[in-house]
């Protein structure tokens, strides 16, 4: 997200420095506008100043954020821009208002950073797993998935894109490896140092007319807390896939 652009309404300016410091800190957002209120808001936007994400207060003086959230689902520069609104409200309520009128997600205040955090990833691999198709792996690739200390599996991936994996790997123990939850996935690249990855199981299936004993279970995830650093990683293995497989069309098609 080292090319996000975000702005930041609130009326209170600790507030704005907090979520600025976590913005650029730990999210690697590039540009970083703050505002006071929904008036100065509206300036930007009509400046035509491209905007990824908004994180609005709701209760501000001046222009309401209802009618700032209105004009930044109908300007062409912020249509599909992330509105993130911010209330020391926990009404549930009040939250399915807020999304049924256009607004990404509810952040309650106040909040800790990885709250903020992990609503960005959320909606983030919301949207990549909307627009990106996984790679399908054409050749062996071997990978681990561990769930404790004490379970732990070699895998053969079989699908992979920078928001989640599908592999094949032994039937996975009672105990270890439900639907919902976590697992740390460790890829091994050829030329560089193995890395892991925190992830949430998807989906486990068990294939029973698999002769092999060491692929009969299909486990796809979703990966998680995907810091900038670490997504330059998954788009660099996702690369090399990407280069095996066309290695092995051309080698294909040399044969013949």
């Amino acid at each position: 997200m080292s090319q996000s652009n975000a702005l930041v309404v609130d009326t209170s300016a600790s507030i704005r420095n907090y979520i600025r410091e976590i913005l650029h800190q730990e999210l690697g957002f590039n540009e970083i506008h703050e505002v006071k209120d929904a008036d100065n808001a509206f300036r930007i936007l009509k400046s035509g100043h491209p905007i990824d994400w908004i994180f609005s207060s709701w209760e501000m003086p001046g222009l309401s954020t209802h009618d700032l959230l209105r004009i930044a689902r109908n300007s062409p520069n912020s249509r599909h821009t992330h509105f993130v609104l911010m209330s020391a409200n926990e009404d549930p309520v009040a939250r399915e208002i807020a999304i049924r009128e256009g607004a990404a997600d509810y952040l309650c205040k106040p909040f800790v950073p990885r709250h903020l955090i992990h609503m960005v990833h959320r909606l983030t691999g919301l949207e990549e797993r909307r627009g990106t198709e996984r790679l399908k792996v054409t050749l062996p690739c071997e990978i681990n998935i561990g769930f404790d200390s004490f379970h732990s599996y070699g895998a053969e991936l079989a699908d992979i894109s920078i928001s989640g994996c599908r592999m094949k790997t032994s039937q996975i123990k009672p105990g270890s490896g439900h639907i919902g939850d976590y697992a740390t996935i460790t890829l091994l690249p050829e030329k560089s140092a193995p890395f892991p990855v925190q992830a949430k199981i998807r989906r486990v299936e068990f294939n029973q007319s698999c002769t092999d004993p060491l692929r009969n279970t299909e486990v796809a995830v979703e990966f998680m807390d995907v810091t900038p650093p670490l997504r330059e990683r998954l788009e660099s293995f996702v690369d090399s896939c990407k280069e095996k497989s066309a290695a092995k069309w051309r080698n294909q098609m040399g044969a013949h």
